[in-house]
């Protein structure tokens, strides 16, 4: 075990568990749980992260992101912690393979969803700005990299300006 005042971790030689607490800005207070290894650096996951991949949503949504400003309240959250962790985390701290591998693709997937809709976001800003101005090659560029993931609207939009650009030559 190791800890100081704003981590408490406890590990055995293929795992470790992480309480932290940032007392001092962000008043947050969270639980990791991670695979020891020398070949790579530690690659710990949220316990919310857990939750998500054991479909507990109501849990991971109610713990995620926990502040505790009021040291009355830190008992009583640190216990909710406890409970869940220990319901939820039992063959992490294992060491189960698979339950790690499961987690690791579930960070993966998430990953990629957020990084689509933030590209969305951009490309859409983009082609209306593009539209505006009639700048249909401006919005091809925009567009075409997402076109499977565009609406039916967006597609046409798409498709218009293609043929616009098509018949300018």
């Amino acid at each position: 075990m190791a800890s100081s005042e704003q981590r408490v971790r406890y590990e055995n030689e293929a795992v470790f568990l992480t309480v932290h607490f940032d007392n001092g800005r962000s008043y947050e207070l969270g639980v990791e749980v991670g695979r020891k290894t020398s070949t790579q650096s530690e690659r710990p996951f949220s316990l919310v992260e857990v939750l998500r991949l054991r479909e507990a949503a109501a849990d991971a949504a109610s713990i995620d992101g926990i502040i505790v400003s009021d040291a009355a309240r830190l008992p009583d959250a640190i216990k909710r912690l406890a409970a869940l962790t220990s319901e939820y985390t039992s063959d992490f701290l294992r060491c189960n393979d698979y339950s790690f591998a499961q987690v690791g693709r579930l960070r993966e997937k998430e990953g990629d969803a957020y990084a689509l809709e933030r590209d969305l976001r951009v490309a859409k800003a983009k082609s209306e700005i593009a539209w505006s101005s009639r700048n249909f090659k401006a919005l091809i560029a925009a567009l075409e990299p997402l076109e499977p993931h565009l609406s039916s609207a967006e597609k046409m939009r798409l498709e218009y300006s293609r043929k616009q650009l098509a018949n300018w030559g």
